[in-house]
């Protein structure tokens, strides 16, 4: 990649810095386009030490030091307001390009003159294929960047496995499918809508991101390595040309619209290859399939075509959710089949049945449908934030002991915790609190378990203990054979003893543990042998990157058509970091 912008450099006559004249300049530019706005820098450009060159002569009697003999320089960059430093900036190489899809939408709702009411929805995206271009090709990713599967063991028998980065993990045995001398690209996606704006409104934005399973996941989850580029923004729309009772449905189907548009190239390139050159300056014959979706509960669902009630893993039914026992994983092809046969058979009663109480599938076309040796439902990767720490932990576990103990006793307990510099003091309790974190989430389950041994009822400290034990064991970088065996203990021990809290009344109310997040935790072992760890995955990830690539960019817009405003905002940015590691590589 590197290699390419030094060659258009030396045909156009270029300097290694691009357009600046030195690299003082070139420092100055990237100070300006990371830390200051575009009115800003215009106003910084106009001032007069920046405008205008003074020499100074600086004699002897204006300082103890001899100086008679020293001239110094104002500053003058070789751009002299916005329009020309922005020229600048934007003749600086970039990667994959934005493209813009108006996509009209029809809805069910008449206007004043009859016709159905329309809704315009404007999709800003990348190649994927493109993507991964950049990112395989990336010199500074060289010596984190792994090509071929491994199979990692901690003794010499090769009995106990050691799974960490995704290529030591089982996914990689699709490399057998592919032609021999053929590189496997493992795809990975996540998608999360966020607010915009602090204040009240409806400012969103729906953003994608790529990354790839060959980059070590150390370097994929820093926001600063660029690991993850953007690959679009899906529309938002207000749907207001659809009824109350036809929305619901029209979002899910346009979301899977939007996203078989952006990984349109995908099918092609992961059936027959593509040649690319890699990070090491070898060209490769490189199959980019989908491997990995990172995503909340609710966005699992929306991909996976199920209702929220069911588990987009494997065919269990909504109240056997809180059974631990294995269940049949769902089938790409069983589902494709039920929902092509659905515009047909939807009037027949058991058909309608199958599709909706058994399967509990939603009758819309999915966009991984002609994805090539892409399994869906187990694209999955486990959510330690919110499943673990936010869901069975806060929201289920320290909710069901603080009604067995009292509101009152369980902030006594942890005003009575002894200070220590590792662990944090929670000196008002947690009732008060109103705002959780992820980070605090880990505060409390450092002291949960020896908090509750005061408690006389033996089955609540096991559930307890076998819970922090699940969520710390999960939160491991790297795993064993006997690591995930004891997380399989773990759960065992927490399914054995659940049932104490219907006893004590804490889940009297619902009388079950049918909940979506406990259940989750059966596929922890198995997404991990798959993926490696689970570290590596973690929605957190995207949450973080919101800020950089969503957030940033909106503030930095007038608020008004602000995708496209972002979209450029981004395209400076990630120039001016690509031309910060070319600076690099070429020194």
């Amino acid at each position: 990649m590197f290699e390419h912008i030094r060659d258009d450099q030396i045909l156009t006559g270029c300097e290694v810095l691009g357009p600046f004249a030195d690299e003082e300049e070139w420092e100055l530019a990237k100070w300006l386009i990371k830390n200051i706005g575009h009115n800003q820098t215009e106003a910084f450009l106009k001032l007069p030490i920046v405008s205008s060159l003074h020499r100074r002569v600086i004699s002897t009697s204006e300082s103890k030091i001899d100086r008679s003999n020293q001239v110094t320089d104002r500053v003058k960059p070789s751009f002299e307001n916005k329009r020309t430093f922005l020229g600048a900036i934007d003749s600086l190489p970039i990667g994959a390009d934005w493209n813009i899809r108006h996509i009209p939408l029809t809805g069910d709702i008449l206007d004043d003159d009859g016709e159905l009411r329309t809704e315009t929805a404007e999709l800003w995206f990348r190649d994927p294929v493109e993507c991964v271009k950049e990112l395989i090709g990336n010199p500074s990713f060289k010596d984190v960047m792994d090509y071929a599967p491994t199979r990692l063991f901690v003794d010499a028998e090769g009995a106990e496995e050691f799974f960490k980065e995704m290529s030591s993990a089982s996914w990689w045995n699709m490399q057998m499918r592919l032609p021999i001398g053929s590189t496997c690209v493992p795809i990975i996606l996540s998608s999360d809508k966020t607010r915009l704006s602090q204040q009240r409104g409806d400012k969103t934005a729906w953003p994608v991101y790529l990354t790839i399973g060959n980059i070590a996941k150390d370097t994929r989850r820093k926001a600063s390595s660029h690991a993850t580029i953007l690959l679009g923004y899906l529309p938002t729309p207000k749907l207001d040309c659809f009824s109350d009772a036809a929305r619901s449905v029209a979002k899910y189907r346009f979301f899977h619209y939007y996203m078989g548009l952006i990984i349109q190239s995908l099918a092609a390139a992961g059936s027959n290859g593509v040649k690319m050159t890699c990070a090491d300056s070898l060209v490769r014959n490189v199959h980019p399939i989908l491997a990995a979706y990172v995503a909340d509960y609710p966005e699992q669902c929306l991909v996976a075509c199920c209702m929220e009630n069911r588990c987009p893993e494997c065919k269990v039914l909504p109240n056997q959710r809180g059974d631990h026992c294995p269940h049949a994983k769902c089938d790409v092809d069983e589902t494709l089949d039920y929902i092509n046969r659905y515009p047909e058979e939807r009037k027949n009663p058991d058909f309608k049945h199958e599709f909706e109480k058994t399967l509990g599938l939603r009758p819309v076309a999915p966009f991984w449908a002609g994805l090539p040796h892409t399994d869906i439902f187990e694209a999955f990767t486990p959510d330690i934030l919110h499943q673990l720490h936010k869901g069975v932990f806060k929201d289920h576990l320290v909710s069901w002991c603080t009604t067995v103990i009292g509101e009152k006793e369980m902030d006594a307990r942890f005003k009575s915790m002894p200070a220590h510099p590792d662990v944090r003091h929670f000196k008002h309790g947690i009732s008060m609190v109103s705002q959780w974190t992820g980070g605090e989430h880990k505060d409390m389950e450092k002291v949960f378990a020896g908090l509750m041994a005061g408690h006389a009822e033996a089955d609540v400290i096991k559930t307890v203990t076998a819970v922090i034990d699940f969520v710390q064991l999960s939160s491991l970088e790297s795993h064993t054979t006997r690591s995930l065996a004891a997380m399989d203990i773990a759960l065992d021990v927490f399914h054995e003893n659940k049932e104490i809290f219907l006893e004590l009344g804490a889940r009297a109310s619902q009388g079950h543990f049918n909940i979506p997040k406990a259940h989750s935790m059966e596929h922890y072992t198995p997404g991990i042998r798959l993926f490696g760890g689970a570290d590596g995955f973690n929605t957190e990830a995207p949450e973080r990157l919101h800020i950089d690539y969503a957030k940033a960019g909106y503030r930095a817009s007038n608020k008004k058509d602000y995708i496209a405003q972002m979209t450029r905002w981004l395209q400076r940015q990630e120039a001016v970091d690509r031309f910060t590691a070319y600076l690099a590589w070429c020194k």
